[in-house]
């Protein structure tokens, strides 16, 4: 299908999610570069994802951090000048690889220096009261001058928002995610310990949100115990693993308490590894099963994973 904006080239489509479709644009009187994300309004339930990317908006638009993605307009495209046809979000164009791409592979204190960059973006939304509520390996990008970049924003909140519909990826999503719960800088924590863990193993963390019914059932929240209970085949520094664990708390009140917090515990452990030269995989060099650097074993750039 062609897309026409006045004063815009459209260069390509740069990928697809559950709900909308993305395309690099050109602005042809300035010449900058712009990713445009577009969602279709066929039937009224799809004015849900209208309001992410209002919401997206919202907070893309005043969160001045290099970390998270700007967003720079919002338009409507309307049937009879009043009901809605279609929406756009003008952000900023990324070039960059997901951490769940199979291209993305780096060494493991490169890695935790990737983190400390994520843990700053957040830090910065959170101080901007906002919650992002969906971070997860797909959503965070690293471009090829090894900068990294927080994306889509559609699930974002206002601190202490409880929502009323269960909105996440189930093998980031904390409690109070589920619980419809009130939301703050601890429920970001959680999903970056899962996050954390993702990158590393390749599986997702097993959580209490996780293991016990089908995805096959949209309207529950699980994943497959199959999958869930396949052996890890990394094994994890012991202070990377505590981490984790400490993030992926089910009480938010036993969590660490902000992302400030884990930038200090990540720069503490990339010292810890560093010194006692456990090597690129954060196990002991000489062990003959260490593994190669930490990449996402997943497939594309782009993933319908997120519940609505």
């Amino acid at each position: 299908m062609s897309i026409d904006i006045p004063n815009y080239q459209m260069m390509g489509k740069l990928g697809v999610g559950a709900s909308s479709s993305l395309y690099l644009a050109r602005n042809m009187q300035t010449g900058a570069q712009y990713t445009v994300k577009i969602v279709k309004v066929h039937q009224p339930e799809d004015m849900k994802f209208v309001d992410q990317l209002r919401d997206e908006h919202a907070a893309g638009s005043v969160i001045d951090h290099p970390v998270v993605r700007k967003t720079f307009e919002l338009r409507y495209v309307r049937r009879r000048l009043t009901k809605i046809k279609s929406a756009m979000l003008f952000m900023e164009f990324v070039d960059g690889v997901a951490m769940n791409d199979t291209e993305f592979s780096c060494p493991l204190l490169t890695l935790l220096e990737n983190f400390c960059e994520l843990a700053d973006g957040l830090s910065a939304m959170h101080r901007a009261g906002f919650v992002h509520a969906d971070l997860k390996p797909g959503n965070v990008l690293v471009t090829p001058d090894g900068r990294v970049k927080l994306i889509d924003l559609g699930q974002a909140c206002k601190m202490l928002t409880s929502k009323h519909r269960i909105q996440g990826t189930i093998d980031y999503m904390a409690p109070e995610q589920v619980n419809r719960g009130q939301l703050d800088a601890r429920t970001d924590v959680f999903a970056l310990g899962a996050t954390l863990f993702k990158v590393l193993t390749g599986q997702p963390m097993a959580t209490g949100m996780n293991q016990t019914v089908s995805m096959h059932c949209l309207r529950l929240i699980g994943k497959r115990t199959s999958e869930l209970n396949e052996p890890v085949e990394v094994e994890l520094a012991a202070p990377i693993e505590r981490l984790i664990l400490d993030c992926c708390l089910e009480d938010p009140d036993k969590r660490p308490a902000d992302m400030r917090t884990i930038i200090d515990r990540l720069e503490m452990i990339g010292t810890f590894l560093a010194k006692r030269g456990l090597g690129e995989s954060g196990q002991q060099e000489d062990r003959p099963e260490a593994a190669s650097t930490p990449a996402a074993r997943s497939q594309g750039r782009v993933a319908p994973e997120g519940l609505d």
